[in-house]
């Protein structure tokens, strides 16, 4: 089955505090529906872009759309 990356993009001086925080999010929304990822995790680009991101299988991706709406999906 094919795994998707995820991503919330964060902007500006608190955005590495911020996705970090959002990751914490992420971890307990899987946790709860019971969802296993193969990966998540934040990335700084910047001072002032960061981003979260979870990896999981793609029968999860209405889901995910669905309540978390990340703002980029891609094959991983």
């Amino acid at each position: 089955m094919t795994n998707i990356k995820f991503v919330w993009e964060f902007f500006g001086p608190d955005s590495k505090h911020l996705s970090k925080h959002h990751l914490t999010h992420l971890n307990e929304f899987l946790n709860l529906e019971n969802i296993e990822f193969f990966d998540s995790g934040t990335s700084v680009e910047s001072v002032n872009f960061s981003y979260s991101y979870i990896i999981v299988e793609s029968n999860h991706l209405n889901l995910i759309k669905l309540k978390l709406k990340p703002h980029k999906a891609f094959k991983a």
